[in-house]
């Protein structure tokens, strides 16, 4: 991706992600902002999924907690929130990158809930009528 000038609150945060099949995949809840050596500052990574969200809200601990969680369900050891930005296809009114939607943290949460208690409503594996 080329290099361009961004404002992370307007361009970034809140934003969409949608993997390489065109599949919704979470939302870019933070950035992650590194010094180069010449004291610019650029986005290094987006940040989505457990716990990652609840410290902008002002919930640090809340937020601590889901991710060491996340962490010990998951076993692998990877922030399963950093997203590098090598791996940022396209930045528009959503934020396009080149994984699977199964390889980002964000997803997660989003299948335990769907396993372990909607998967547990009587009724809940029909599939949806139009």
């Amino acid at each position: 991706m080329e290099a361009r000038t961004l404002w992370a609150a307007l361009h970034l945060l809140d934003r969409q992600l949608i993997d390489r099949e065109g599949r919704m995949c979470g939302n870019v809840d933070d950035v992650e902002i590194e010094i180069d050596t010449d004291g610019r500052a650029f986005v290094s990574a987006l940040l989505s999924g457990p716990g990652t969200l609840a410290p902008r809200l002002g919930l640090r601990r809340y937020g601590d907690w889901m991710r060491r969680a996340h962490a010990l369900v998951d076993g692998d050891g990877e922030d399963p929130a950093r997203i590098p930005l090598a791996r940022i296809a396209d930045i528009n009114n959503h934020v396009t990158v080149s994984l699977e939607h199964d390889e980002l943290g964000s997803v997660d949460g989003e299948q335990w809930v769907r396993d372990h208690i909607i998967g547990r409503i009587p009724g809940s594996r029909h599939a949806p009528t139009e």
